[in-house]
């Protein structure tokens, strides 16, 4: 085979991988890999490092809910495919972190895959792992050869990577405030006043560690309202997230009468400020406009922190386009390995798509535009 799998760092030569990688490639060091990796207690996930002579992929083996993935049937209010969907579990290999979906975990620099080697790795993971259904994300999609992946999976629509370019003009959140029009400056406004009795707090590594029953509850409430997802986190990373040298991690809770109700998460690195998982009591979420205020703090982070670049994820598009995020498309690929079962669900993979919303613009029109 012109590849080499491993499930743990401890059978990977680390040397080598890292070796592969260059500076912006920080997400894809085995060092931080291995803290997703400690977290996976569940059979529910299995980590797979991938190495080719001319590239490295990390993907992960997951089982996904087929109602979650009816969500993205595009249909009216019946189908009996969506129905069907519903009973169903899938067990997806995902060519991609599924915990870190907007950050691109394979690393081809002077040549891209083959079809013979990626048909050949497909092959392997059927036979070996027995599964049948692969994921391909969009930044996997570019590292193969000649495009070759059209002619066997149907390409659908996901959701957009919410994305925020923070202007070079701005030095303060004040400063992003006065460049939106007066109706969104009055939203920011009413969204202080709600917040305003909470204590915000970066937490320390002793913090983190006190509160991580509760930072998994307040996780676990956006997790499984989530329109999409894989296999939920284990909160207990946020803490060696915390001790990790390499890229900059913050985590912050929001208080009300010193009991933790809301918290968000970050990294920092390369001049782009990644928006990570967060975590709302969803009663209080309502009182205290505890997401929207999430948002707007991220945009101060990131004004302080002087990034080019804030990166939201895929949820709640319109919301995020409310602040000034642009989305940025992507595709994703599913090849079905059995000839029966393409049969059976690639009309139905045909027939995904994300929900239509409507894009804002909160910026008031520049002079010379």
């Amino acid at each position: 085979m012109p590849f080499k799998i491993a499930h743990s760092v401890k059978d990977l030569d680390e040397t080598k991988w890292n070796l592969e990688l260059k500076k912006e490639n920080a997400f894809l060091k085995s060092d931080f890999l291995e803290i997703f990796e400690k977290s996976y207690s569940s059979k529910d996930i299995i980590p797979f490092y991938i190495s080719f002579d001319n590239g490295l992929i990390y993907g992960h083996l997951i089982k996904i809910q087929g109602a979650k993935i009816a969500n993205y049937f595009k249909v009216g209010r019946f189908s009996i495919k969506k129905l069907f969907l519903k009973t169903i579990n899938f067990q997806f290999f995902c060519f991609g972190n599924s915990h870190f979906s907007n950050i691109s975990s394979n690393y081809f620099e002077k040549e891209k895959i083959n079809e013979i080697d990626f048909k050949l790795l497909l092959e392997h993971l059927k036979e070996i792992y027995k599964t049948n259904f692969f994921l391909l994300p969009d930044h996997f999609l570019t590292s193969l050869k000649d495009g070759k992946y059209e002619e066997m999976s149907p390409i659908f629509e996901i959701d957009p990577d919410m994305v925020l370019t923070i202007d070079t003009q701005w030095n303060s959140f004040q400063d992003y405030c006065d460049s939106i029009q007066s109706k969104y400056k009055k939203r920011v406004r009413k969204v202080l006043k709600d917040s305003s009795s909470l204590a915000v707090k970066k937490l320390n590594i002793n913090e983190i560690e006190e509160l991580i029953p509760k930072l998994q509850t307040l996780y676990n409430n956006v997790h499984q309202k989530s329109s999409f997802s894989g296999p939920p986190l284990d909160i207990n990373s946020y803490l060696n997230f915390a001790k990790y040298s390499d890229i900059e991690f913050s985590l912050y809770g929001y208080f009300n009468n010193d009991e933790i109700v809301a918290f968000s998460s970050e990294f920092c690195n390369e001049k782009n400020l990644y928006s990570y998982f967060i975590g709302l009591n969803y009663f209080q979420n309502k009182k205290y406009s505890l997401y929207n205020r999430i948002l707007y703090d991220s945009i101060k982070h990131g004004i302080d922190k002087k990034v080019t670049k804030i990166i939201y994820g895929r949820t709640a598009a319109e919301f995020k386009s409310t602040i000034g995020a642009i989305p940025i498309k992507s595709k994703s690929a599913i090849y079905i390995s059995n000839k029966i079962l393409r049969l059976l669900f690639y009309p139905i993979a045909k027939n995904l798509s994300p929900k239509s919303w409507l894009q804002r613009n909160p910026f008031k029109i520049k002079a010379n535009e």
